[in-house]
């Protein structure tokens, strides 16, 4: 699925929240949602949040030092043992051409990713010192080092989201919720409707369960606008029964069923 399609279902999974669990649609919950609703893609290396935080500037730069530190160290290396300088050279070329071919754009995105989020997990840490938000940043770093749609796509992974974030109500009431059920909307609103389907229980079994028998984009497309279309529905309706009542089992099923005037 496309990451607006994922965003979109992550922010409507977010607004039917609130209603049912009766609290207050905030921008801050918003973003948290959008966010975390994106996050399982970002074990692709084109995914939308790889693709915010990296530009040509930062990617060239951090392919220059990927070069010039092992560079560096090898010539250093070499003066102090006073090697020969055309076979300096020479092994300093062997070098460079060998880093040349192994660097791929997936790895310095994944590098630019990771100090990224170092950096931002040693600023929390000082700002608040807490660990929750540290291990928080920690699973962050953990997700683009893995092959997609693995770790991230599964069930597991969840379920550290939620304990994780279960101490981090400070920042918002009911963050753990916000997170995981965006989180997991990815999953069972979004890439489990493809054809590529998802690992759920990955590492213990690498089976991808999916819900599309059809193969291709083309199916996708149609699948996504429609969850879509039921997602505003049921926004809709959650929104103009809560006029009315108030409790979340009273909001959900109706008049029909309480027969409260």
């Amino acid at each position: 699925m496309k990451g607006k399609a994922h965003a979109s279902i992550g922010l409507l999974t977010y607004y039917n929240y609130t209603i049912l669990s009766n609290t207050e649609f905030t921008i801050l919950g918003g973003a948290i949602s959008l966010f975390f609703s994106l996050l399982p893609d970002l074990d692709h290396f084109n995914s939308v949040i790889s693709k915010k935080l990296s530009n040509k500037k930062i990617e060239s730069f951090i392919e220059a030092m990927m070069m010039l530190i092992p560079l560096s160290m090898l010539f250093y290396l070499g003066y102090l043992k006073k090697f020969d300088y055309s076979i300096l050279f020479f092994l300093c070329l062997v070098l460079f051409i060998s880093i040349k071919k192994k660097i791929k754009t997936s790895i310095i995105r994944k590098l630019i990713i990771s100090i990224f989020l170092i950096l931002i997990c040693i600023l929390s840490y000082n700002l608040f010192k807490n660990i929750a938000i540290v291990k928080l940043l920690l699973f962050f770093i953990l997700i683009p080092w893995f092959s997609h749609r693995t770790f991230s796509h599964s069930i597991f992974s969840a379920f550290i989201l939620y304990f994780i974030t279960n101490n981090l109500g400070f920042i918002i009431k009911n963050l753990n919720m916000i997170a995981t059920l965006s989180y997991l909307s990815h999953l069972f609103l979004g890439d489990i409707l493809t054809p590529q389907g998802i690992p759920l229980f990955w590492p213990i079994s690498k089976h991808r369960f999916k819900l599309n028998p059809f193969k291709g984009q083309h199916s996708v497309n149609i699948i996504e606008n429609i969850v879509i279309v039921l997602m505003v529905l049921l926004a809709f309706y959650l929104t103009f029964v809560s006029i009315k009542y108030k409790t979340p089992q009273q909001i959900l099923l109706g008049s029909s069923i309480f027969n409260i005037s």
